[in-house]
């Protein structure tokens, strides 16, 4: 809902190697259905290598096959629990954009590119020396040290997307009652570190969830922060 209003893309594309199913998949294709954006679902199987190396980890599946797509596609990848909050309109000159998790960690949870962009190229290439006991090199930290190396190569945006992060205090500044981060200051979007709190919420329960999530899912959902 999110990406629809803010990104209001041309074609979203929905990578997956099953078809979700359930009321919250039909709800969101009807909400699609509404829209002038075209669905195009993109069957992929888990790569099983990379480069000769094997692949085990779902997560680093999905790093491959989301770099993958984009450095065919262009466009803008972004996690299901990366919520945008308002247009990336600034974003759009330049020819990739990351966002920092920590100093000099680039955020692969978000990313925007032109296809075939230098920087991705320089990204997919250092998978080369991928070794699957390595959590978050190549997702995190490698484009962190081409950035560093190559700093034309890539827009970084140091606090508007993955700012609050997934440390403390930023976990709390998402997730504690009575706690309100001010995300409508400067974020594009804000990054909800789903697998560090791992609540799910509806409808319902997010009209009087006094946190900043409560803020941005009522934002998103019923078109109002405020409680009700």
């Amino acid at each position: 809902m999110s990406s629809l209003r803010f990104i209001q893309p041309q074609r979203l594309m929905f990578w997956h190697d099953r078809v979700p199913t359930g009321k919250w998949w039909t709800f969101i294709r009807q909400k699609i259905n509404k829209t002038m954006t075209t669905l195009m679902m993109m069957q992929r199987d888990a790569p099983k290598t990379i480069f000769g190396r094997p692949v085990y980890q779902d997560e680093h599946h999905s790093d491959i096959v989301r770099l993958e797509a984009v450095m065919k596609y262009g466009g803008i990848y972004h996690d299901l629990d990366v919520v945008v909050v308002r247009p990336l309109g600034r974003l759009y000159c330049y020819q990739t954009t990351m966002g920092e998790e920590l100093p000099n960690w680039l955020c692969n949870g978000f990313f925007m590119s032109v296809a075939n962009a230098t920087f991705l190229r320089l990204w997919y290439d250092s998978y080369h020396t991928f070794d699957p006991n390595h959590w978050n090199r190549h997702s995190v930290l490698m484009p962190g040290i081409i950035a560093k190396d190559h700093p034309g190569l890539v827009h970084v945006e140091k606090d508007t997307i993955h700012i609050p992060n997934w440390q403390d205090p930023g976990l709390r500044k998402l997730y504690n009652d009575g706690v309100f981060y001010n995300w409508t200051a400067r974020n594009y979007a804000v990054h909800l570190w789903y697998r560090k709190h791992n609540v799910d919420y509806d409808p319902e329960s997010i009209k009087r969830l006094n946190k900043t999530v409560g803020q941005i899912f009522r934002y998103i959902f019923y078109g109002q922060s405020d409680m009700f």
